[in-house]
């Protein structure tokens, strides 16, 4: 009976040994840096523990072993490439699903050109895990010792089952890390490629917008444009509808795309093409957007639309005919202060098969300013989310009348700057006068 105890007793004590020499092999590896090293510090360790020809630590991936690392002959050595199948071996296949450890007597070696010997396989988990051919797989990771010493394999073997148990747990917490950077260093060489898109995108996008505006006889024109950090589909632009009569009837267009990003550009480019090939003399602008609406529904299919102020100036007789097409309500500032709300009920291009844009008239005489603008302005939101709104606008286009038509678009985003208070725009600014 005492020796049974005594044989227990010493028992207990090499578990615990066993078990203190698999949490310092492990708690230095818990010091590494990455995966590799923390799979290298284990392998080391186990080679001081157990003495052996070879081990090595597989991860499972489906119906194969993947190496995680492998050391032969005390020398740590480069895991090759190619995976182990499972079914080479029908004992490690049963000891993965039994998630228990076996001794086999002739295993294929992991050394190359060395013949099969016994081998011991001791299973671990890690991850959750894996099923493969149908049949539940309840370990992750497997631990290969290689022709272990037989003698020493007896007095190691707890430790050797003590540390896989936790080496999953340490493993594992690597993968995920190691996964999470590689997860991260990919999304941020995505996000400075399309980063470095999206910057491209915003400089063909400005170079869309007219450089330099004509000379507009009987007209003095200014413009403003504050991009936001979006890439999105502001619009603006002044010309002729005939090339060869610089001083006829001119086109006025203010438009604006719906949503951001690189597609909404796109659609804004596709928007002027379009404009400038449709625009001709003796097609009133809401023929041009009836027939610009037909070719959007049929090319970019309700993906983007566009509201749209489209206007043609007579500079002999000051006659403005417009329309809108789902656009925010544009301004005519009388030369006394008074105002004009240009609203059309008309719909968004792009949207709907009728468009419903219905040509209005009006005569710009002397002192007279038109202007035109997206909602960039009105929606632009202020510290307390107040929004500055066309009433805003209209009053201090009102009072700043009597400056020139550059002088009206400063004054307007001077007292802008000053009600949102250094709140970052969320949308572009674009701003277009007209002064007869």
């Amino acid at each position: 009976m005492q020796d049974l105890e005594n044989r227990q007793n010493r028992q207990l004590r090499s578990r615990l040994e066993s078990i203190a020499t698999a949490g310092e092999i492990l708690r230095v590896s818990l010091g590494t840096t990455s995966l590799r090293d923390a799979v290298r510090t284990l392998l080391l360790g186990l080679a001081e523990v157990a003495p052996c020809r070879a081990a090595a630590i597989f991860e499972v991936e489906g119906t194969h072993l993947r190496e995680l690392g492998r050391i032969v002959d005390g020398e740590i050595e480069e895991s090759p490439s190619e995976t182990l199948p499972l079914d080479q071996v029908p004992a490690l296949r049963e000891a993965l699903v039994g998630n228990r450890h076996a001794m086999v007597e002739d295993a294929p070696s992991l050394v190359s050109g060395r013949p099969s010997e016994a081998a011991l396989f001791i299973p671990f988990e890690g991850r959750l895990g894996t099923t493969s051919g149908g049949e539940e797989i309840r370990a992750s990771h497997l631990l290969w010792v290689d022709a272990p010493e037989g003698a020493i394999l007896a007095e190691s073997l707890d430790t050797l089952v003590a540390m896989a148990s936790q080496a999953g747990v340490v493993l594992t917490g690597y993968r995920y890390r190691d996964d999470l950077e590689r997860t991260y260093k990919a999304l941020q060489t995505a996000n400075n490629r399309l980063q470095r898109d999206i910057d491209r995108a915003r400089r063909i996008q400005e170079g869309l917008l007219p450089q330099n505006l004509p000379d507009i006889p009987g007209l003095s024109v200014a413009s403003r444009y504050q991009p936001a950090e979006k890439v999105s589909g502001d619009y603006f632009d002044c010309f002729p509808l005939d090339p060869t009569q610089p001083q006829g009837v001119h086109c006025l267009v203010m438009a604006d795309v719906s949503g951001h990003g690189i597609s909404a550009a796109m659609v804004m480019a596709m928007f002027k093409v379009l404009l400038r090939r449709e625009s001709r003399i003796g097609l009133a602008p809401s023929v041009v957007l009836e027939r610009m609406n037909r070719t959007f529904l049929e090319q970019v299919r309700g993906l983007h639309y566009v509201t749209v102020f489209l206007a043609h100036f007579d500079p002999t007789t000051g006659l403005l005919v417009w329309c809108s097409a789902g656009h925010c309500p544009q301004i005519l500032v009388r030369a006394d202060g008074a105002m004009d709300v240009l609203a059309g009920d008309g719909l968004f291009v792009g949207a709907f098969d009728d468009l419903g844009a219905l040509d209005r008239t009006t005569t710009m005489r002397t002192g007279d300013t038109l202007v035109l603008y997206t909602d960039g302005i009105t929606e632009a939101e202020g510290r307390d989310g107040e929004l500055f709104e066309f009433e805003r606008l209209s009053a201090i286009l009102g009072e700043s009348s009597g400056q020139s038509a550059s002088g009206m678009l400063q004054s307007a985003l001077d007292r802008l700057a000053a009600f949102v208070d250094g709140v970052p725009l969320q949308d572009d600014l674009t701003l277009f006068a007209a002064r007869a």
